[in-house]
């Protein structure tokens, strides 16, 4: 049981906490954790789920193998997009992590960073004190990283000055490798693609072997409940209920100004409010933060007005959903590849024993990342600068999305944008994983591709005054062009990598997509019905400046409250190449500096 978590509803709201956070997830326990360190302030967070910390499929790092695919399951919201038109109309799973420590606890755990130029962007777009380097010491302060010299990266066996040593997550490198890395890696570089010993540098271009949220003392998960609350133990200023599902937070008008003066919530069927003296700060992550704000009477009237929420005010909540889009491929191996392969010990046991949970750190391998000019020919990346520029020229687009698209075509054509990956590739030797049939029951080379900015913009938006019901999640898969050309093009490099030497003699065929399909149009529409999502939504409440249509400001205020916040992964306003934990979690960090000097 992490220190500081309570069931007791009844007795949490006979205090009137100066900050109600609602989420205790990746950002929300994070976030909490640090504004208790101030002793004069309190402290109360709402948490739907409950704490699963003691729970193996959590704990162990290898358990997300478990419980990232298990429909229904109590640490998930089981949330599912609508019917995606460009994309053979399914409708995707887009699960989000329903306990202490929120997505971070049911993730594939990868702890990386975007490059420089993406992060400089937040201030292009009306965020000053956003920029890389001023977010750096937020990123080291929340890191403490185990180098490691058995590494199958030149360079990484020493703690790199990117790279924070005391913080309270801890991140290690893999303590297995597959045989088949080596020829991984050695295929790649036949294609001019460089090692990367340092991609949290602020340039996360080319092979790379990623961190992970693993404590490597003892192989368990190090997510924000297990990192953030431990440090907590003793204090009397933070409270964190679970069981606790908001409903809405109730504003009064103040002037020209909107105040958060209470929170409701539901737990097992009871009505509860709770006070706050200071602020109110969601942390619900991109879905839930924006249907929350608007059954509050916060968002657009268009919407609110369908379910006879009065708009108390005019917010473009929920607008530019962006989710990254992946590709599952499979290439069987040769009997004497197979012979030679050296099998991870969980994966082959699957049953780590008590004491010995290191096992489970062992699965994955490392990440491909490119741009799309390194990937393509001159008229190929013709085409992609091309496909930018018409939709730049488009006179419906909002002004974020004409400044998004302007960042964007930069990053494409620009050679000093040359380390904004686009493309991405990743190792990983794990057999029927995702669910992908094995060939003739062979071994295989799991490597699935990505489109890591995506063009398309979609939408998260209530569809019922119940704050119970599912908010409608339309990421609009496959929309533009672009993305379908991009994952077309990461097929393509997956493609090389696996018919280049040394790898070539160990790979029978490809059996995901089939050897059998050459051309793009047969490529095309195998995209279309086999698509998976990443499961890294972002923003949906953007930090951008109000005129481009920004919902919060660069002090994380909801434009137009006096005392609400967002700090989750929703203020993130154009989609990283990289996964967003550790952004988010050092968003938390800035946003507690940022909150205690508002408070001091």
């Amino acid at each position: 049981m992490l220190p500081n978590v309570t069931s007791d509803a009844s007795a949490f709201v006979e205090i009137a906490y100066d900050y109600v956070i609602i989420g205790g997830g990746t950002a929300g326990l994070a976030l909490a954790s640090r504004l208790s360190d101030n002793p004069n302030i309190t402290v109360g967070v709402l948490e739907a789920g409950q704490d699963r910390s003691d729970d193996p499929t959590i704990r162990l790092a290898g358990g997300w193998l478990v419980s990232a695919s298990v429909p229904g399951a109590e640490f998930h919201w089981p949330f599912q997009t609508t019917e995606q038109t460009h994309a053979a109309g399914q409708k995707f799973a887009v699960h989000r992590g329903k306990l202490l420590g929120g997505s971070s606890a049911m993730n594939a755990l990868i702890w990386t960073r975007a490059s420089k130029a993406e992060y400089d962007a937040l201030v292009e777009l009306g965020n000053p004190g956003w920029s890389f380097d001023e977010l750096l010491p937020y990123f080291k302060k929340s890191q403490a990283h185990t180098p490691q010299e058995n590494n199958i990266i030149p360079g990484t066996g020493a703690l790199s000055p990117s790279q924070g040593s005391d913080g309270p997550v801890k991140t290690s490198f893999n303590t297995w490798y597959s045989s088949l890395i080596k020829p991984f890696l050695a295929a790649a570089a036949t294609l001019s693609i460089p090692l990367n010993s340092d991609p949290n540098s602020g340039n996360m271009v080319g092979m790379n072997n990623v961190a992970r949220m693993v404590d490597n003392e003892d192989g368990t998960r190090s997510h924000s409940g297990a990192a953030y609350l431990p440090r907590t133990a003793g204090r009397n200023n933070i409270s964190v209920l679970v069981g606790a599902y908001t409903t809405k937070i109730a504003i009064a008008k103040q002037g020209h100004e909107l105040v958060a003066q209470q929170v409701h919530f539901d737990v097992d069927g009871t009505n509860y409010v709770v006070r706050a003296n200071k602020e109110v700060v969601l942390s619900a992550g991109a879905y839930q933060t924006p249907q929350i704000l608007e059954l509050s009477g916060i968002g657009k009237t268009s919407v609110l007005s369908k379910f006879g929420i009065e708009t108390l005010l005019e917010l473009p909540v929920g607008d530019n959903l962006q989710e990254q889009l992946l590709v599952f491929t499979n290439a069987t191996l040769t009997d004497e590849a197979v012979s030679n392969l050296s099998v991870d010990p969980f994966i082959e046991g699957l049953k780590p024993e008590p004491g010995k949970d290191a096992a489970a750190t062992n699965s994955g391998g490392p990440f491909i990342s490119v741009p799309i000019r390194s990937a393509t020919s001159s008229s190929e990346h013709a085409e992609f600068v091309a496909l930018l520029d018409s939709y730049l020229a488009e006179e419906s687009l909002t002004p974020l999305e004409r400044a998004q698209f302007t960042i964007q075509r930069r990053w494409l054509s620009s050679a000093d944008s040359s380390n904004v990956a686009e493309l991405q590739c990743v190792f990983a030797c794990i057999p029927g994983l995702a669910g992908l049939p094995l060939a003739d029951g062979r071994m295989t080379l799991w490597s699935p591709v990505a489109h890591l900015h995506p063009t398309s913009r979609g939408s998260v938006h209530i569809n019922s005054p119940d704050p119970f019901a599912q908010p409608s999640i339309d990421p609009k898969f496959l929309s533009r062009a672009y993305d379908m050309k991009a994952l077309l093009q990461a097929l393509r490099l997956r493609e090389k990598i696996i018919q280049a030497p040394p790898l070539e003699s160990m790979i029978t065929e490809s059996a995901v997509p089939p050897s059998s399909i050459q051309t793009d149009e047969e490529l095309e529409a195998f995209i279309k019905a086999n698509i998976a999502t990443y499961w890294h939504p972002v923003g949906t409440a953007a930090m951008a400046a109000r005129d481009l249509g920004g919902v919060v400001d660069q002090n994380l205020k909801v434009y137009g409250t006096k005392n609400i916040r967002v700090v989750d992964a929703s203020i993130i306003p154009l989609q990283i190449s990289a996964t967003p934990a550790s952004t988010v979690v050092a968003i938390a960090e800035k946003a507690a500096d940022i909150i205690l000097a508002a408070t001091s």
